[in-house]
């Protein structure tokens, strides 16, 4: 690899990086108010990214089965779970989800030496073969995992066997393959997983509200680790010879550090910045200040196209809640869904005119505007609404209130559903629950086209 085509894979990177980003941050049981674990997480794609909310029951599949993620088929699991998850409109995995079991997870984009070196390679024609997107890997560990371990050891276990690589962007083509790190939470503990290529390293979230961005995060204090991460970073030069036990992942595997030199930092503004908002809590985060990490400067951006906040209780009289959020969340409205329901309502899961499919990502069309898709609703009042002061202070009032009457209702929702479920009776406990969701929806798109209206 010569120097110049490693400065080229470098700018292709940067590049993408500052057109495409995310951002997740979690807040464990001993930071928040309800003593519940929560994940919160924002998706940044193009504006023409649609990104239905679906759902997936649980199933069994006949041994042998395979699934075809277009750019590679894996082997088939005995049964997957039930799970919600934000679907770029093309994709076959999510952006962010939660499972049956209270395991949720969100993804972020991130660069690494691995990563240049597979471009430079790619460019010359000698691969590496194409694995799975860190969207299918989301939907991977939620199908598979019963708590954030499982999900944590299936998703890594893909990524040694079948590695990641791949554009994952519509209309960029390979300059949008990128590595991925997670955030894995269900309720009693969460992890932090970073991946490259074929390697991976984790470390258990211990103490108060965290976030990554679109960088590594994690250096010489990890609780797991592919069997071979040392070593390549050592035989590529990455790491001095005869230091292993020193080993620093950052130093090792960022792009443009060495192991005796600065970390790179510019990737993890947006980190410190949730960080901060988060740390002004201190022990008493909850449910609205999630959803207010998502909206704050620097994280809210005009190309997010989905947030969520992924509440998992710890006891057996509470039930999940996920809250979710199309579009850009400083110009819309979290919704509760539940995934002790029995599906979403059909306006929620529809793209615009290009529709449903998993495709490539370097050979799908451009979504566009649709009146019976969720999604395109919201993005429309974005684009309405613009930049004018007045008009985005007329959304946050309007929203802001459905919001509040959303999450005082959901304690007797839950209540009902939960003893239903007790009394043997878990499809008229969906009913409930589903019922709720439906109500919350008829009041957001009411409100949603009256605004649409207003500023047409």
């Amino acid at each position: 690899m010569t120097a110049k085509s490693t400065f080229i894979a470098l700018i292709s990177i940067c590049m993408f990086y500052c057109s495409n980003a995310c951002d997740t941050w979690v807040a464990p049981g001993n930071s928040t108010t309800s003593g519940w674990m929560m994940l919160g997480k924002n998706s940044d794609r193009p504006r023409f990214g649609c990104q239905p909310l679906v759902y997936h029951a649980r199933r069994k599949w006949p041994a042998g089965s395979e699934i075809d993620l277009v750019r590679v088929k894996i082997p088939q699991v005995e049964e997957t779970f039930t799970t919600i998850g934000s679907c770029p409109y093309w994709c076959w995995g999510y952006e962010e989800g939660i499972n049956e079991y209270s395991v949720a997870i969100g993804n972020e984009a991130i660069w690494t030496k691995v990563l240049s070196e597979d471009k430079v390679s790619d460019r010359a024609g000698k691969g590496p073969k194409l694995g799975p997107t860190g969207m299918a890997l989301v939907r991977l560990g939620l199908e598979r995992g019963r708590t954030a371990r499982e999900a944590l050891n299936a998703i890594a276990k893909i990524v040694e066997v079948h590695g990641q690589h791949g554009s994952a962007s519509p209309t960029r083509g390979m300059d949008a393959a990128y590595h991925n790190s997670f955030i894995i939470a269900d309720p009693e503990e969460a992890w932090i997983l970073e991946t490259t290529g074929n390697h991976w390293v984790a470390r258990k979230v211990t103490v108060g509200p965290t976030s990554i961005s679109n960088g590594l995060t994690l250096g010489s204090e990890f609780d797991l680790a592919s069997v071979s991460l040392v070593q390549h970073a050592v035989t590529k030069g990455w790491w001095p010879k005869g230091k292993e036990k020193e080993f620093h992942f950052q130093h090792a595997y960022s792009p443009g550090t060495a192991s005796d030199g600065p970390v790179v930092t510019r990737v993890h503004r947006r980190a410190k910045i949730s960080r901060t908002v988060l740390e002004k809590k201190g022990d008493r985060v909850d449910v609205r200040w999630m959803m207010q990490v998502g909206r704050t400067p620097g994280i809210d951006l005009s190309a997010t196209a989905s947030s969520s906040v992924a509440v998992l209780p710890d006891s057996e009289d509470q039930l999940p809640v996920y809250w979710w959020c199309p579009a850009r969340p400083s110009r819309g409205c979290f919704v509760p869904f539940f995934i002790h329901g029995k599906g979403l309502p059909e306006i929620v899961s529809t793209a615009g005119t290009a529709g449903m499919r998993v495709e490539m990502a370097d050979r799908v069309k451009r979504d566009t505007f649709s009146g019976k898709s969720y999604w395109w609703l919201f993005r429309d009042l974005d684009d309405k609404a613009g930049g004018d002061s007045e008009k985005l202070s007329v959304i946050r009032e309007t929203f802001d209130a459905l919001e509040k009457e959303f999450e005082v209702g959901v304690p007797a929702v839950i209540k009902k559903a939960v003893q239903l479920r007790k009394d043997g009776q878990p499809d008229r406990a969906a009913a409930v629950l589903d019922s709720y969701t439906g109500r919350c929806l008829d009041k957001v798109l009411l409100k949603l086209n009256d605004l649409r209206e207003r500023f047409e």
